[in-house]
């Protein structure tokens, strides 16, 4: 891969990690909603929405338990002499990683969480890292828009 291309990848995540902590700090993303309940009632889109999200956070919560259950079995195998049974446990932490990546932010904890994964596991040198890494772009602008 090309120095160029690199650079580009960690200019989009220096973006992403430069925009979580000011979206934190607008006066939009209260606990409460920042528009009108006759705007809720009326069944139009929300910019908060996503924090009414179940589907969004079981699918949030089902992916980290995938997640978690890929990291356990992974760690459980780190010292094995066995190739064949640690590139098995490896694939499945890989495509447990990229699953969870996928699925959107349910709120900005989980954009933090994410960012932080791309870069502990520097998924830029996966295979399939570009759909990662359009999800966090996403991620980014879905609520970068709701803070506007």
């Amino acid at each position: 891969m090309a120095a160029g291309q690199l650079s580009l990848t960690r200019r989009a995540l220096l973006a992403g990690a430069c925009a979580g902590p000011t979206l934190g700090r607008h006066s939009g993303l209260d606990p409460e909603s920042s528009f009108s309940p006759l705007a809720a009632s009326e069944g139009r889109w929300m910019p908060d929405q996503v924090r009414h999200d179940e589907i969004g956070r079981a699918k949030w919560d089902a992916g980290m338990t995938l997640y978690r259950r890929a990291a356990a079995g992974l760690e459980a195998v780190a010292h094995t002499e066995d190739d064949a049974l640690y590139d098995r446990a490896l694939g499945r932490f890989n495509a447990a990683l990229k699953r969870l990546l996928r699925v959107p932010a349910p709120d900005l904890g989980a954009l933090a969480m994410k960012l932080d994964m791309i870069l502990d596991q520097e998924l830029w040198e996966l295979t399939g890292a570009d759909r990662c890494l359009e999800a966090l772009r996403r991620d980014v602008h879905r609520f970068a828009a709701s803070a506007a």
